[in-house]
């Protein structure tokens, strides 16, 4: 501490002796995210979209953008809009003070795969009231939430898996998820959703994933009232089929702190 307080280098630095951080708006690595001042709660009794649809064993690498920034990347064209250098755009752990960066990167992994329809390619999904298919997870998110309709997360089992990532729970809910359906959740994962606002419900062992076969078009209503809520309780998420058909899945509210339910 000595040495660094001696350095005239150290001493050079701007260091503005401010209560609050001064955000600098034209900053490309570290911006104000929209969860600092989140006042809104993601309880009640809704109806959602399912924003993805995936299998067992998504890992917090699969949903929290990891590795270098692809140039050709939506998370890319934010980056050069604002004056950086499409060849040198750093890696996304670089990046993670902006979150304009890190939203655009959720969900993108190449090997992650958005069972709502055939042949999505990674990092998309359907937006299905306007009927535009293959939009950017991001970009239909950010649609959803324009129109105020709500969004959901429907996964298998082990769901945040890995090691623990908080952008794999601060992505999400940028991205407006209120519920994350799942088989089962890695314990410390579902603990960051919950500190995120997410509430995670696990599905009946008797309708995986595969059993569900959510189609565009179905939609999750989910019961979670607050003062019904409570640790292993049941929460009802029924699935309204774009058919008009309906079908109740009693879901357990996942409890903090227990191992993997």
């Amino acid at each position: 501490y000595q040495k660094a307080e001696a350095s005239e280098a150290w001493a050079r630095m701007n260091a503005p002796n401010t209560q609050l951080f001064p955000w600098e708006e034209s900053s490309t690595y570290i911006r104000r995210p929209p969860f600092a001042a989140r006042l809104e709660s993601n309880l009640g009794h809704y109806t959602a979209w399912p924003l993805g649809v995936f299998g067992d064993d998504v890992t917090t690498d699969h949903i929290s953008p990891a590795g270098q920034i692809p140039a050709q990347s939506d998370a890319a064209e934010h980056l050069v809009a604002r004056g950086e250098n499409r060849d040198d755009l750093n890696v996304y752990a670089a990046r993670r003070g902006n979150w304009e960066v890190m939203w655009r990167g959720a969900f993108t992994n190449r090997s992650l795969n958005n069972l709502l329809a055939r042949d999505i390619s990674p990092g998309h999904t359907i937006h299905v009231p306007s009927g535009e298919f293959f939009l950017p997870i991001w970009r239909a998110a950010q649609r959803y939430r324009e129109n105020g309709d709500a969004v959901v997360i429907v996964a298998g089992e082990r769901y945040g898996a890995g090691s623990s990532r908080d952008w794999a729970a601060k992505a999400p809910a940028l991205l407006g998820v209120r519920a994350v359906l799942a088989q089962s959740f890695e314990r410390i994962h579902r603990t960051n959703l919950v500190g995120m606002g997410i509430l995670p419900l696990r599905l009946p062992r008797e309708w995986p994933v595969s059993a569900l076969n959510l189609q565009p078009g179905d939609r999750v209503e989910v019961v979670a009232q607050t003062e019904a809520l409570a640790p292993r309780g049941t929460i009802a998420a029924i699935v309204h089929r774009a058919n008009g058909a309906t079908m109740t899945l009693n879901c357990t509210a996942a409890e903090i702190g227990r191992a993997h339910v």
